[in-house]
């Protein structure tokens, strides 16, 4: 199991400093952002991004691998496997049993997790932030997990935001990534009209309303032109073919020339 708060404070007879802050890293483009030379801070990663460029140098000192590794890596999983043995950190699964093929695997405290948490958990960040909390961190920060909400991802915000949120209530502070979606509001409900931000789009829609609306004028313009074109060609062949009878049998019917488009 990983270790608890208790056991993060002391090693034996030794008392061993806690890392008071832990930083929970995942794949969206601000994981480069997260702040890597805080000397008292935990760095937790996932699945596999320590295949992303750079990512395997960076002072991990937790891995989190919570999927099927055949299933949801079913095209890299020995090397998958092997990044993690190499690791030297601890590698957080279920255990329903563990795999054995993973040598420094732990178990996640999924019951003990559940009954303060309860079961509102729809991805693996979910798991990781409950886990903070219950470990006793007074910070966690939280990076390249942005959930966009139209995203593939978006259906998992409302679970992280809940964790985010129970932390914050027990006045852990909470860092998120300036770029992710995760607790963003583009403005104060009730408070404030909108604020810059709306004001902003606001205007950016109006104007590509404008352009979108100027094109489609165009192109019905084009299509009529188009329209009648065709029906003069219609008319002219039927005319060529009506004073053609009988009367020019030597040669073929002209016929339009094609130009370069």
């Amino acid at each position: 199991m990983p270790p608890t708060t208790k056991s993060r404070k002391a090693t034996g007879t030794k008392a061993v400093k806690a890392p008071s802050t832990v930083y929970i890293v995942g794949f969206a483009p601000s994981w480069e952002e997260t702040p890597w030379s805080e000397p008292d801070a935990a760095y937790w990663g996932m699945n596999n991004l320590h295949a992303v460029k750079d990512a395997a140098t960076k002072p991990w000192t937790r891995w989190y691998q919570l999927h099927d590794i055949d299933k949801h890596h079913p095209d890299n999983a020995d090397e998958h496997i092997a990044w993690m043995n190499g690791s030297k950190v601890p590698v957080v699964m279920w255990d329903s049993p563990l795999d054995k093929r993973v040598n420094n695997a732990v178990a996640y405290p999924k019951n003990e997790i559940v009954a303060r948490f309860g079961g509102y958990f729809t991805n693996s960040v979910s798991w990781m932030i409950a886990q903070a909390i219950a470990e006793g961190f007074t910070k966690i920060g939280v990076y390249g997990v942005d959930m966009a909400q139209d995203s593939e991802y978006g259906h998992q915000r409302p679970s992280c935001e809940y964790f985010l949120g129970w932390a914050r209530g027990l006045g852990i502070d909470i860092d998120v990534a300036p770029s992710s979606d995760l607790l963003k509001s583009p403005f104060l409900y009730g408070a404030e009209s909108g604020g810059p931000m709306r004001v902003k789009f606001g205007e950016r829609l109006e104007e590509l309303s404008k352009r979108k609306n100027t094109i489609d004028g165009q192109l019905q313009q084009l299509q009529l032109q188009s329209a009648n074109l065709a029906g003069a060609l219609e008319d002219t062949r039927y005319y060529l073919r009506a004073w053609s009878i009988g009367e020019i049998t030597d040669g073929p019917e002209p016929q339009p020339k094609e130009t370069a488009s």
